[in-house]
């Protein structure tokens, strides 16, 4: 090895990559062949080992025989191997060998010759993957990809072509690369060699955040299954992959939508709020000086009078009644609502609402019974806002009962290491049939028949104020009901040492 002048001259203008190594394996020649196929320059390839600068490891090898890297051969030899270029790809590559040795045979170094093979390998594989399954994938109604181990496209249906822009046959053959984002190249490299050593199946749609590339250089989000294929030139990588740049345009339109409605939303509860407080101070006015007329404190009333002012104290309460809804409906809806859990004597509670609502059952001839533990039951709650469950629940009852009672009672029942309180307000009122019970807690909805309706005074929140307000705390509101036999409406809260 004393004088290469020849051999260099010779080995330059070899269509193969020639690479020379000396007795310890390290790299001594590299022609211009080797530097143009694999982008390692001459300079940096000197002094070092073949296996460490080109051969890819064996865990992602075709499985051909690889060069061991154990030291020099003393006998020809001839593989094929998956060669790393400098910039990440890898080619398919045929490797002969030859060891270089003196008149002594004593060994001097190893000759390599190193051709590369990718294309007409892709060009046999792609045929086969063409001839056995175009049919079938150009059914499908997603784009389809499929890659070998190196990450070149060895098969894509009409879809994909379409998808990304290219003609028929146009990317047999080229990188992956091609149809990403060059943000994702680099790591994608990666990514597939793990995949490749350990196939397995991912499903469409598992929240990545994903784009493809067209060929015009626009991107688009898509979303991407994988499925390993085997065939009898080794496993390959099948990608399903789905356009989802008119769904991106749909979620974009509602997320701004609901921002709309969400802002108008906020708008509608400032102002009811803000109309709720202004139109509280004069109707309260009303409705106290309309109590003082009554109590003819001024002077004498005639009959007519007094009916007539009995009329505007009765509208001016339902429709308090009703703005204090809507005000609480409100502050629900604007978060501004603050609920203090604190325990709540629920005997003493039930018998404050009764007490409340006893004048109205005792007008429309109904008795009001309570059913309460002989000792004080107690929950974590909400006073006020349990108070004002009770009492729309108990009001509602008292007006759609014509004869018979209203009852509120208190049960306790312990499930596990917890105890729960149930208050129950049951009425033998006309009852709600089956349909009409899905329809109770939205607002603004009264069940029933017409002429109900215009029997009984009401607007469709009391209920809906209730739902919400138990969900505020935490439960929600039970009903149980038959036509023509009453209905029974319950709130259960945990129990709660004593005050």
């Amino acid at each position: 090895m004393a004088s290469t002048s020849l051999f260099e001259r010779i080995a330059e203008d070899s269509p193969d990559g020639v690479v020379l190594l000396d007795e310890c394996g390290l790299i001594t020649f590299w022609n211009r062949t080797a530097e143009q196929m694999f982008g390692h320059r001459r300079e940096q390839a000197l002094g070092q080992r073949l296996d460490d600068l080109l051969l890819q490891p064996s865990d992602v090898d075709i499985g051909a025989a690889t060069a061991s890297g154990a030291g020099l051969q003393r006998w020809p030899q001839s593989y094929e191997a998956v060669a790393r270029c400098a910039d990440g790809a890898l080619l398919y590559v045929n490797a002969a060998s030859r060891p270089i040795v003196d008149t002594d045979g004593a060994l001097l170094g190893e000759l390599y010759n190193l051709a590369d093979v990718t294309l007409p390998k892709m060009r046999r594989d792609a045929q086969l993957i063409e001839s056995r399954y175009r049919e079938l994938l150009d059914s499908m109604p997603d784009a389809i990809v499929i890659v070998n181990d190196i990450g070149r496209i060895v098969f894509v249906n009409a879809q994909a072509e379409a998808m990304f822009g290219y003609g028929p046959h146009e990317l047999v053959g080229a990188s992956l690369n091609v149809l990403l984002p060059e943000r994702y190249r680099a790591s994608h490299g990666q990514h597939r060699e793990r995949y490749m050593a350990h196939p397995h199946t991912r499903p469409m749609g598992r929240g990545l955040d994903l784009f493809g590339l067209q060929k015009g250089g626009d991107e688009f989000p898509v979303e991407i299954s994988l499925s390993p294929l085997r065939t009898d030139v080794g496993t390959l990588g099948m990608s399903a992959i789905r356009d989802i740049s008119e769904r991106r345009r749909v979620e974009r339109a509602l997320e701004e939508k609901n921002l709309e409605l969400e802002r108008a939303n906020r708008s509608k509860d400032r102002f009811l709020a803000t109309m709720s407080h202004e139109l509280r101070t004069p109707l309260n006015a009303i409705i106290g000086f309309t109590g003082i007329l009554l109590m003819r404190l001024p002077g004498p009333l005639t009959a007519d009078q007094e009916r007539q002012l009995g009329m505007v104290q009765s509208s001016g309460r339902h429709l308090l009644s009703l703005i204090n809804d809507l005000l609480d409906l409100a502050k629900i809806g604007s978060g501004n609502v603050h609920m203090q859990l604190l325990p709540v004597d629920c005997n003493l509670l039930v018998d404050e609402v009764a007490t409340t609502l006893r004048p109205s059952a005792s007008a429309k001839h109904l008795d009001m019974t309570l059913d309460l533990p002989d000792d004080s039951v107690w929950v974590l709650a909400d006073r006020r806002a349990l108070q004002q469950i009770l009492i729309n629940l108990a009001n509602n009852a008292i007006k759609f009962t014509e004869r018979g009672e209203v009852s509120i009672a208190v049960r306790v029942h312990r499930e596990a290491d917890q105890e729960w309180v149930t208050l129950a307000v049951t009425d033998t009122g006309i009852g709600i049939c089956t349909e009409d019970q899905a329809q109770l807690f939205q607002a603004f909805t009264q069940v029933g028949s017409p002429a109900l309706h215009a029997r009984v005074e009401g607007t469709g929140l009391g209920l809906y104020l209730c739902g919400k307000l138990a969900a505020v705390l935490g439960t929600r509101i039970d009903v149980s009901s038959q036509l023509g036999q009453g209905s029974s409406f319950s709130v259960t809260l945990p129990g709660s040492v004593s005050g």
